[in-house]
């Protein structure tokens, strides 16, 4: 009894958070409601068009074996720079193009699959986990400095930051890298690699959507905490990056803004949570990782603001709304996420009756 007690006193802080957070759904649903929409807007407009094909191409690369065919091409530089094996540069490579969530699914599914040891995965999740270009150049500079080579500058510095920390992460203690063991692996055929990966990428685009529309939900209610403008500030750049870029875009300087992104904000970190628990990486690890990741891409950002001027004419979030990505159609990427999401009913049921 004692021990149900002790258990029960250690859940009291999360018990009383979740009740206040569920009185204040209650007593004012319409900015929960505002928030919702928010968040389900970012997702239509942004995030499903551009992160969900990364998603299943990320997933189809592990399934079908094509990594380690493309590791066979990356096999030097990824040793030399990382001390990783060649497969794992398929990964690194999709981080850097697709955007935050995917090169951190990535490397799970490599681990999962038997292609990178654990200490591999757990070093991989410390840098692979980077802003892609779209949103960088596009939102970033285009949209919210009004500057596509401002925009060209910080996704360089968060590149070079991001290269950078890989290489400081061979010398953390890990176990010896196996650079053939993806020869072993044995691929799927291609329709079941498309069909597991169409699968599997919608799940992680569903589990993407619902952070974002959580985060965007409580983000409306910062502004009845009454803090002074500056918290307001850092704790929009803090938690989710989007909106803390828009903020920051007027108020500081272009490397601040490429810190902001380094750091990726907590909603992003949530979104790649299971896949860090998958990896086995320890928190406190990771949370330095994008700490040191946030003040390299500031000191190369800095840096290269010396070599290539850039003035930039900020706009503000009210004016833009969610920063624009791709000119997409609403109801095709609605039916794209439903085709997905019906495989993973008809993959589930053709497994029951096997």
């Amino acid at each position: 009894m004692r021990e149900y007690f002790k258990k029960a006193l250690r859940r009291l802080p999360l018990l009383a958070a979740t009740l206040s957070a569920a009185a204040l759904i209650v007593a004012m649903p319409s900015v929960s409601a505002a928030g919702v929409k928010k968040g389900l807007l970012i997702c239509a407009s942004s995030a499903v068009p551009s992160l969900y094909p990364f998603c299943v191409l990320s997933a189809f690369f592990v399934r079908s074996g094509l990594c380690g065919y493309l590791g066979k091409f990356l096999e030097k530089p990824v040793q030399v720079l990382f001390a990783l094996p060649g497969s794992a540069g398929a990964a690194a490579c999709m981080s850097f193009v697709a955007g935050y969530p995917v090169g951190a699914g990535m490397t799970a599914a490599l681990f999962s699959d038997g292609r990178i040891s654990q200490s591999d995965a757990q070093r991989m999740t410390l840098f692979c986990v980077n802003a892609g270009p779209a949103f960088v150049i596009g939102g970033v500079g285009a949209g919210m400095l009004g500057s596509v080579r401002a925009g060209v500058i910080i996704f360089v510095s968060l590149t070079l930051a991001s290269l950078t920390l890989g290489v400081l992460t061979r010398f953390i203690p890990h176990g010896e890298t196996d650079a053939h063991a993806a020869s072993a692996i044995s691929s799927l055929p291609l329709s079941r690699a498309l069909t597991e990966a169409v699968g599997e990428g919608t799940k992680n685009m569903i589990s993407i959507c619902a952070w974002i529309v959580m985060f965007a939900c409580a983000a409306q209610y910062i502004p009845l905490l009454r803090l002074p403008d500056w918290a307001n500030l850092l704790l929009g750049c803090t938690l989710e990056v989007t909106g803390g870029c828009a903020s920051a875009a007027g108020v500081f300087n272009i490397p601040a803004i490429a810190a902001v992104l380094g750091w990726g904000g907590v909603s992003v970190h949530c979104q790649i949570m299971r896949h860090i628990k998958t990896c086995g990486t320890p928190l406190p690890y990771f949370f330095c990782a994008r700490l040191v990741c946030a003040a390299l891409a500031a000191l190369f950002c800095e840096g290269l603001l010396r070599l290539f001027p850039c003035p930039v004419n900020t706009v503000s979030l009210g004016s833009v709304g969610a920063p624009q990505m791709f000119s997409f159609s609403a109801p095709a990427a609605f039916a794209m996420f439903l085709s997905g999401a019906m495989l993973i009913l008809e993959l589930d049921t053709n497994e029951k009756k096997c």
